[in-house]
Parts: C-alpha cells; sequence; structure tokens
C-alpha cells in the first residue's frame, strides 16, 4: 500500500514537471520572437495593435505561471484547471481556425518561431497535454516548501518582465518616442522627377519608405496590410518608396518575405532616400497633396491613425 502511494507520487510530480516544462518553454519561446507572435494575433483583426501587444504579453505570463505552480506544486487545483481550461480553448480555437479566421495556418506559434506546429500538430500537442493533466491529482502534494506568497510575487514579477524586457510600442513611445520627420520639400521635388511618382502627391496618401533588405521594414510592411485590412483601406491609398535596388528581384522578395500582395511602388536613388528620410527607416508618412502632415515610426502605428487620416480626403 504504502509502496503504491509512493510510486503514486512519483508519477503524478513526473506528469506535473513534464506538463509544467512544456507550459514555460512555449511562453519563454513566445516571447523571444515576440514581435513574431503579436503580428500571428494581430492578424486576425479582432483587436487594435495596442490591444495585441498587451494580450500577447498576458498570455505569456499566464502561461509561464503555470508552468511555474504546475511543478512546484503550488495552487495546484487552480493551476490544473487552469491549465485545461487553457488547453480546451486553445484547441477549440484550432478547430474553427480556417472557418473564423484567415490566418497562416502552417505555424500556429505554440512555441514562437522556434518550432512550427502546424494547426493539427498543435491540436495533436493539445490533447497528449491534457491526458497528461486531467490524472494529476492535486491531494498528491509534493511541493517547494516556499511561502505561496513568494510565488504570487512571481506571478507580479513575470507580467513585469514581459512589459518591460521586449516593451509593447505605446510604451516605447512613451518613454522614449521623439518625433519623426522627412525632408517634405525634397520629397516633393523628388516624387515630381520621379516616373510614377506623381500618383504620390495626389490627394492623401500613406507613403511608406522601405529598404528590401531591412528586417523592420518587413514588420513594418506586414503591420501596414493588416491595418489596411482591419480599416478596409484600398490599396490605392498606400504607396511604397523603395531605394534603388538592381535587378528588381529584391523588391518581389521583400513582398513575399514580408507576407504581403505587392503594392504601387516606386525606386528612388539610395543616397536621395536617406536625404528624404534623415536616415531613418522604416518611415510611414501621411501626405496630403504633397504635404507631409505626420509621420510615424512603424512600431506606434495603428490602423485607427491612417483611416482618421485618409477619412479626411475632400
Amino acid at each position: 500500500m504504502l509502496k503504491t502511494q509512493t510510486k503514486n507520487i512519483y508519477i503524478n510530480a513526473v506528469l506535473r514537471i513534464v506538463v509544467g516544462l512544456v507550459f514555460m518553454a512555449s511562453a519563454v519561446l513566445k516571447y523571444l520572437t515576440v514581435d513574431s507572435f503579436d503580428m500571428y494575433i494581430y492578424e486576425h483583426q479582432i483587436f487594435e495593435y495596442v490591444a495585441t501587444e498587451t494580450l500577447t504579453r498576458c498570455l505569456i505570463a499566464a502561461e509561464f505561471c503555470l508552468g511555474v505552480f504546475m511543478i512546484a506544486g503550488i495552487f495546484l487545483r487552480f493551476t490544473k484547471y487552469t491549465m485545461l481550461a487553457f488547453l480546451v480553448a486553445f484547441t477549440t480555437y484550432l478547430l474553427l481556425q480556417p472557418y473564423l479566421f484567415d490566418v497562416d495556418g502552417e505555424n500556429c506559434h505554440c512555441f514562437g518561431d522556434f518550432f512550427s506546429l502546424n494547426r493539427w500538430q498543435s491540436v495533436l500537442k493539445n490533447i497528449v497535454l491534457m491526458a497528461l493533466v486531467v490524472p494529476i491529482n492535486p491531494a498528491l502534494r509534493w511541493h517547494f516548501r516556499w511561502p505561496k506568497i513568494g510565488f504570487a510575487a512571481l506571478a507580479v514579477l513575470s507580467l513585469a518582465a514581459v512589459f518591460s524586457l521586449v516593451t509593447p510600442s505605446y510604451i516605447d513611445q512613451a518613454l522614449y518616442g521623439k518625433a519623426i520627420t522627412i525632408d517634405n520639400e525634397l520629397f516633393r521635388t523628388t516624387m515630381g522627377e520621379t516616373e510614377g511618382g506623381e500618383a504620390l502627391l495626389q490627394g492623401r496618401k500613406v507613403v511608406c519608405f522601405y529598404s528590401t533588405s531591412c528586417g523592420y521594414c518587413r514588420k513594418a510592411a506586414k503591420k501596414v496590410h493588416i491595418a489596411m485590412g482591419n480599416a478596409n483601406i484600398d490599396a490605392d491609398d498606400v504607396q511604397i518608396v523603395f531605394w534603388h535596388t538592381n535587378p528588381e528581384k529584391p523588391i518581389k522578395e521583400f513582398f513575399e518575405k514580408s507576407g504581403v500582395p505587392p503594392l504601387q511602388y516606386v525606386e528612388i536613388p539610395t543616397t536621395t532616400f536617406l536625404d528624404i528620410t534623415l536616415g531613418s527607416m522604416p518611415v510611414i508618412a501621411f501626405v496630403d497633396n504633397g504635404d507631409v502632415k505626420e509621420c510615424h515610426k512603424y512600431i506606434e502605428l495603428n490602423e485607427r491613425q491612417m483611416s482618421n487620416f485618409l477619412s479626411k480626403k475632400q
């Protein structure tokens, strides 16, 4: 009898450690590529970008704390049923995903960009985890003899960490943001002399300054594309300025790697591009008949800003 009970305690502990480590690994790996996870959630077109950044970090903190609590044996009954609720919710989402959302199903971002699991692989992973969580018995309580207040403090610290180590764009903007601008006169002159550039000077346009080799520019392109979908912004209202590339293959690859359809674009010499943007990129400029009204960094750009500007068309 005693041997059986001891064996059950060991099995219970092993299940807790395995499940806890998976939850912790999922949280850490998501956080290491949190920009991609932000974009993935934002692509569902449910929340604005500010809300998306907040929710993703709260989810990561929750996953990490649940993993720690499960291994430590603290708040075990609550942790077990919360984990099951998470797994059931995630599995339901994955099963309904193709019917409700137009997003890439090749990577659910369960483990960030480090391990790509498609929709069905993620469902299988969740089922296996549920099968491991269900038999965990909160009464067989091998646990760390630390005060519960310490683990509650860990939850608070985890939440603080996810918002401070890789800060959301709105915190960056509040702490470090300084106005970004471009050389309006040089922009107007250059577009007037560039084939196809006249279109950027007519009416209200969102003009994006990108380099084909810039990773942040690809992120900006993805974010602008999602914002266009969220706010029903016409493709003709968004134009791109690339610095000159030869041949054009890098531009095609830029759109492919960004995961967005091509938009209308013009190319200008590299030195002129840098003179216009004052060395910054990516830059998203709101232009009204050739006059630059606002400039934004991609991290703080959102669909409401774009929609509000474009809706003021004469």
